[in-house]
């Protein structure tokens, strides 16, 4: 298995997001362009982002921690959501899994509206509320989302 190297990662994160985006201009706009360009985008973007970093001080951390999913403790279950936001709809899914890390269930789906992020945040926790409702899941549950302003409402 070959390693790749900080820029090959930083080059590959580039055009996976750069792709990413005109999927999203697709499905959000009807826009779609071109792979060519969609790679000349991602080349002029991390060239961009390399020279920024050497000129000022760097915008990621050197330290970068790994993220992982974490198994909730014995006898609950762990139900994780999220949202997007578009121009004029929120998409928004949910995952059920118990304490192994086995998924029991979930969904996602589609609301029409403008909304902003904590609000979409907010249909997707009623959604997995939901979900949770339809599998009779009553208790020892617990809700995680990477929306922190969610549930930190300083």
């Amino acid at each position: 298995m070959r390693v790749l190297d900080k820029r090959a990662m930083a080059n590959l994160m580039t055009i996976l997001w750069n792709c990413w985006n005109n999927r999203n201009n697709f499905i959000f706009r009807g826009k779609e362009d071109e792979a060519q360009l969609i790679w000349e985008r991602a080349s002029n973007l991390s060239k961009e982002f390399g020279i920024c970093n050497m000129l000022h001080e760097p915008l990621l951390s050197q330290n970068i921690a790994e993220k992982r999913w974490v198994k909730p403790p014995k006898g609950f279950l762990k139900i994780n959501f999220d949202a997007t936001v578009g121009e004029t709809e929120i998409g928004y899914g949910t995952v059920i899994r118990d304490e192994e890390g086995f998924v029991l269930g979930g969904g996602g789906g589609f609301k029409e509206g403008r909304r902003s992020v904590e609000e979409a945040e907010c249909v997707a926790f009623e959604q997995s509320i939901d979900v949770a409702r339809k599998l009779n899941i009553k208790d020892h549950v617990l809700f995680e989302t990477d929306h922190a302003g969610l549930f930190n409402l300083d």
